[in-house]
């Protein structure tokens, strides 16, 4: 299952650009339309509640299966007061962070990917809880 299945979002939505979308999303549509990243393709989308977001997708092997998907980024929320700079600072953010994300992913040590980023946080904190006790023995 890739991370489009796992968040929901196939339920998003591009922006209704063929009734004129709000000035300030083509206005974002625009701006990250000239943006690229080899590999990665940007798309600017609307969630369920109406939120703005950029997502940008890749193609990889899944790293459980092997099987080659469509993996996508995080989403990043926009916002009606960003300007240019800040689209495109989000854009540059969103590949530096899936960059590092599949770097997570694809290093291993003793053959397990010991730094991935898809641990359950309160499977963590115990491992944090139990070396603590075993600090204060």
């Amino acid at each position: 299952m890739n991370n489009r299945e796992q968040s929901g979002a196939e339920l998003d939505r591009p922006p209704n650009t063929s009734n004129h979308a709000e000035p300030w999303i083509q206005n974002a549509i625009d701006t990250v339309s000239r943006c690229a990243y080899p590999g990665y393709e940007f798309t600017v989308l609307v969630d369920g509640r109406g939120e703005v977001y950029l997502q940008a997708w890749y193609l990889e092997a899944d790293t459980v299966g092997g099987d080659v998907e469509k993996q996508f980024t995080r989403r990043w929320f926009l916002s009606p007061h960003m300007n240019n700079s800040e689209i495109v600072q989000t854009a540059f953010k969103c590949i530096l962070t899936s960059m590092e994300h599949r770097t997570r992913e694809w290093f291993t040590y003793k053959a397990r990917a010991i730094f991935q980023p898809h641990y359950d946080v309160e499977k963590l904190w115990v491992i944090c809880e139990e070396r603590a006790m075993r600090e204060r023995a």
